[in-house]
């Protein structure tokens, strides 16, 4: 079989240039190759050009590979070849990447697949977040570490409330924490700008205690600002990684948690307490309710919640209301 793509400087370029690991590489040649195929299928013969592709037989006109030769090739690979919808997924974002590379580097006019929509990608709804009593054995944990200064304790009981990122955590400075309206300022942080987060009280008589420790006062005075730290260095993502999976496993958590899924937990422990998406939102500074949406576990509803529903709707009316 003639190797028109292959063999050709796209490819070649982009075997050789892409950032893309030697093994993933692999896996996406296979889904090159299946559209070499359909381009020999198609009738195309000679030096490959994906801008003036002759692939029109009857009026033997030349056009660019497009969004609507793209949809053939799914079509074809769905109805003709029979793939199934996990396959017909990885095809779209494989070539997506491969002709968004070619159109980076200026071998094509034309990226066919940039406004490409994938309906065939379905997101997991993956539950990241700690039960309640998860919650409650980390707690337990992480106050027997230090049950002095607890500061293990109030680490996890902010990223368990506040819904902080990890590296606000890491960053986070006695400066910022406003005990006068019980917030956190965050002067900056990932996709944000400057905006608060409200904490409880009981989070917020913890940290007042903790700041007027001795150990805590000896950190300030050697000119620390940080909220947290151990063995006289403030935390880093890493270290802070390290300190939820040992806590976890202290815990008797066999999940791989890490300390994203504590603010995953942060959403979904104001679900449980009847917190609207809005203030969630609001919270954990999302821009999009959808966003917020994924970090919320499926609502799971009972039967008689349900049949309270069908109730409801059969009821007669009298007087024009139910």
């Amino acid at each position: 079989m003639s190797r028109i793509l292959l063999d050709s400087p796209y490819y070649i370029n982009w075997r050789a240039y892409s950032d893309l690991k030697e093994s993933a590489k692999v896996v996406y040649s296979y889904h090159i190759r299946r559209f070499e195929s359909y381009l020999i299928k198609c009738g195309y013969q000679g030096h490959l050009d994906f801008d003036r592709f002759y692939y029109y037989t009857e009026s033997h006109d030349y056009s660019p590979i497009d969004k609507c030769f793209i949809s053939k090739y799914i079509l074809y690979l769905e109805e003709e070849q029979k793939n199934s919808t996990g396959v017909l997924c990885n095809t779209i974002i494989y070539l997506k990447q491969f002709f968004s590379f070619l159109f980076d580097i200026g071998m094509i006019k034309t990226n066919p697949m940039k406004h490409f929509r994938n309906k065939y990608y379905v997101r997991k709804i993956i539950d990241r977040s700690l039960s309640l009593e998860e919650c409650r054995s980390v707690l337990a944990t992480a106050e027997k570490t230090d049950p002095f200064t607890k500061m293990s304790y109030i680490l996890f009981l902010t990223m368990l409330t506040t819904g902080l990122r990890n590296s606000e955590v890491v960053e986070l400075t006695h400066q910022q924490i406003d005990f006068e309206r019980n917030v956190i300022h965050i002067n900056k942080g990932h996709k944000t700008t400057a905006e608060v987060v409200y904490m409880p009280t009981v989070l917020a008589e913890l940290l007042k205690l903790y700041f007027k420790h001795p150990s805590f006062d000896v950190w300030v005075r050697t000119e620390n600002k940080h909220v947290f730290f151990q063995n006289g260095k403030p935390f880093s993502n890493r270290m802070l990684t390290h300190f939820v999976k040992k806590i976890m496993i202290e815990s008797g958590i066999t999940r791989n948690i890490t300390p994203h899924c504590l603010r995953h937990t942060t959403a979904y422990l104001m679900q449980l307490n009847g917190i609207s998406l809005s203030a969630i939102k609001r919270q954990l500074r999302h821009k999009s309710s959808a966003t917020t949406l994924r970090y919320l576990p499926p609502v799971q509803l009972s039967i008689e919640l349900l049949d309270q529903v069908v109730v409801t709707i059969s009821m007669p009316k009298k007087n024009g209301k139910p």
